[in-house]
């Protein structure tokens, strides 16, 4: 399951080095217990360079030109050192305030990034945490429940998904099964059977399910072209101070 610390804030302090001595001690430390988390830091730090690289050229340029223009204005006849010391004090102006204006123009553009949605799909998306303890209305489907889980859990989703169908097929209420399956069709690429069975989820309205359906229903979207309905699904999940609410809000602010 998905770790409830919001990073978001952390990687930022983190690639701006603002972070203090333990506080990126333990940082790192996370980096190297969660991948995913390492992967999205270098995403950040990516995009980041990007962004300043693109802006820097653009910028040389326009000093360049600049300075070129301040030289061709100067005498041929060379200057003492002292009348010198203005052109080097407004080239250091110059280079600081570039310095400035890169910086901060790049900070702004970094925290107002936006992000393909099949980006942030690859982000946010990772398959729902497989159950211990599993229920059906018959000892036999209780068993093939819980061999659905065991193939689910070892990423055998072609088989699980027959399993979860079979009880689905006896058993049309089993919601664990639905949603496991819905989880299970979105790691098999079929992303519009997941919306539908996500759906029928949460119109079921009296479930332990609902919310998990919610944000995976939003992340179909996301994967199927669906971005105004995944806007405002998201919107409202942001909004409802549930689990999923602050990656929500994350995935709203870079959401093209």
């Amino acid at each position: 399951m998905s770790n409830q610390i919001d990073y978001s804030g952390l990687i930022e302090k983190y690639l701006t080095k603002k972070m203090k001595q333990d506080e990126l001690e333990w940082f790192i430390e996370e980096m190297e217990a969660n991948p995913s988390l390492a992967e999205e830091v270098q995403m950040h730090e990516d995009i980041g360079k990007a962004i300043l690289n693109e802006e820097t050229l653009d910028f040389r340029a326009q000093i360049s030109n600049l300075f070129e223009k301040e030289e061709n204005k100067k005498p041929v006849k060379a200057r003492k050192s002292k009348s010198l010391s203005i052109p080097v004090a407004v080239r250091v102006a110059v280079a600081s305030l570039a310095a400035l204006i890169m910086m901060g123009s790049g900070i702004y553009m970094y925290n107002n990034r936006t992000i393909a949605p099949d980006k942030l799909f690859e982000m946010y998306y990772e398959p729902y945490e497989g159950l211990t303890n599993v229920r059906s209305s018959t000892s036999q489907m209780t068993d093939m429940l819980v061999t659905a889980m065991h193939k689910y859990e070892n990423s055998e989703f072609e088989s699980a998904l027959l399993l979860f169908e079979t009880v689905l097929a006896s058993d049309s209420e089993n919601v664990t099964s639905r949603f496991y399956s819905g989880i299970s069709y979105m790691e098999t690429e079929r992303y519009g059977v997941a919306r539908n069975t996500f759906s029928g989820i949460i119109n079921h309205d009296d479930n332990l399910f609902i919310e998990h359906a919610e944000w995976y229903l939003g992340l179909c979207y996301l994967k199927t072209g669906h971005d105004e309905q995944a806007r405002k699904l998201f919107t409202a999940i942001a909004d409802g101070n549930g689990y999923y609410s602050r990656n929500a809000t994350r995935l709203m602010r870079n959401l093209q």
